[in-house]
């Protein structure tokens, strides 16, 4: 018999940037960071790469087209979050085909471009992390938030 093991969620992000500026959304109607900043994200799915996650939700939220050989993976992230961890893979890319729109009015209030610059007013806490260590750290691929 298997014994119970200790399970993590998975999640990707993309960092789609343009002309010094990074795509945010207005979170809605979440339990977790409503009102606050955040990227393209999404949970995996069950049977799905974390490539093929970060595919679908682009064209899920913002109705944007990505091939994979365009994204660039830059962080993976072990996040302790009460009352779960994660995993979080943070892809890059300034390489899409599509007109960017909200897809996801239930959940987003608004996207926009903002400064690509740490620290983003009102992001969520752990993406300005992530974005301060791949600005001031690039070749640190792998992070720790929360413990």
């Amino acid at each position: 018999m298997e014994p119970n093991r200790f399970m993590v969620r998975c999640a990707v992000h993309l960092f789609l940037v343009n002309d010094g500026k990074i795509l945010v959304e207005k979170r809605k109607n979440r339990d977790y960071g409503n009102h606050q900043l955040d990227v393209i994200a999404s949970h995996i799915k069950e049977n799905e790469t974390v490539i093929d996650a970060i595919i679908r939700t682009a064209k899920e939220e913002v109705n944007i087209t990505i091939q994979k050989e365009d994204l660039k993976i830059i962080q993976v992230m072990q996040q302790k979050s009460d009352p779960y961890e994660y995993i979080n893979y943070f892809f890059l890319t300034d390489t899409y085909s599509g007109e960017l729109k909200n897809n996801d009015v239930d959940y987003c209030e608004s996207i926009e471009w903002v400064d690509f610059q740490y620290p983003i007013e009102n992001m969520m806490a752990y993406i300005n992390f992530a974005i301060k260590n791949y600005q001031e750290n690039p070749d640190n691929i792998f992070t720790f938030y929360g413990w």
